[in-house]
């Protein structure tokens, strides 16, 4: 989903691409095996770093191989049992149900009604196992839609606000082991996605009336290219700040990492700020998760799920 923390595959070796590739198979064989075919299509490619990052630095944590020629992937056993990939795994589809719950609320009811539906068991399951995980991003669902009708237009704090959830998530998950740093690397990633996001949805906000902090900030606004062309230093700085700090927390964390470090690099010091010229030039980012295949667009109401 989204796309905003991807790697650039061809400045990495064949076996570090490979080895991205798994950690994002392996969430959806994981989907599969726990929940279904169905909520396959919740895998994104946030949820992909989460699990690539936490694997390579905590204890627990699994190097993921699989043979990069064999076809008929999705049918593939997952090559991981750990806890840490089961916890994120129902993390992702109880995400996916409150971005399709919330676009349900903005009036796309027939769309996100048919999304409910495919992943109703799955959604049962995992709020049944994590009810904890469920009522963390509940709360921080409801304070995200009470700072949006105060009429909030810093797209920093809103950042912030949507990625408190998945930081509440993310400390019962984790415990001790979820650190101040790490704490600051996910906020910090939050934000990024919101705001990158949001700047992506720009011309779909304004059509369908639906919040967007850039445009509650400039009244003004008729379309996202003239928004763009017109406010490019700030667009410009504010990501940068946002990468800035994104990197300072990574590099404070770099030197526990076991394995991954190259892919890892590449995303934090490369995948991002390619990132942030492809929205900026107005390019569609690879997305490929059900609510997105819904909905059209990302629930900024939400934390960011992380593939």
């Amino acid at each position: 989903m989204f796309g905003y923390t991807i790697p650039i595959e061809y400045a990495l070796p064949y076996e570090d691409r490979i080895s991205y590739r798994n950690y994002y198979c392996e969430t959806c064989h994981h989907l599969r095996e726990e929940y279904g075919f169905i909520p396959t299509l919740t895998v994104n490619y946030e949820m992909t770093f989460a699990a690539l990052f936490f694997n390579s630095i905590l204890e627990e944590g699994e190097r993921i191989h699989y043979n990069p020629k064999k076809h008929f992937c999705i049918i593939r056993k997952s090559a991981s049992h750990t806890e840490l990939m089961h916890k994120l795994t129902a993390y992702s589809v109880l995400v996916a149900n409150n971005s399709l719950l919330d676009d349900k609320m903005d009036g796309s009811s027939l769309k996100a009604n048919l999304g409910l539906l495919g992943l109703n068991r799955a959604i049962t399951k995992a709020r049944n196992e994590f009810p904890e995980y469920d009522e963390a991003i509940l709360k921080g669902y409801a304070k995200l839609r009470e700072i949006e009708a105060s009429g909030e237009s810093d797209p920093i704090v809103m950042g912030s606000y949507s990625a408190q959830s998945m930081i509440d998530v993310l400390e019962l998950m984790l415990g001790d082991e979820f650190d101040d740093r790490m704490h600051e690397l996910f906020r910090c990633l939050g934000i990024w996605v919101y705001v990158m996001d949001a700047i992506e949805d720009l011309d779909d906000d304004k059509r369908e009336g639906t919040y967007n902090p850039f445009i509650t900030a400039h009244p003004e606004f008729t379309n996202k290219k003239e928004f763009v062309k017109n406010n490019m230093f700030l667009i410009g700085e504010t990501m940068g700040n946002i990468i800035g700090r994104i990197q300072a927390a990574y590099a404070s964390l770099r030197d526990d990492l076991r394995f991954n470090v190259n892919i890892l690099d590449n995303i934090i010091y490369q995948g991002l700020s390619f990132s942030a010229h492809r929205i900026i030039r107005g390019d569609k980012l690879m997305d490929l998760s059900i609510t997105k295949m819904i909905t059209g667009k990302m629930n900024r109401g939400l934390p960011p799920t992380m593939v």
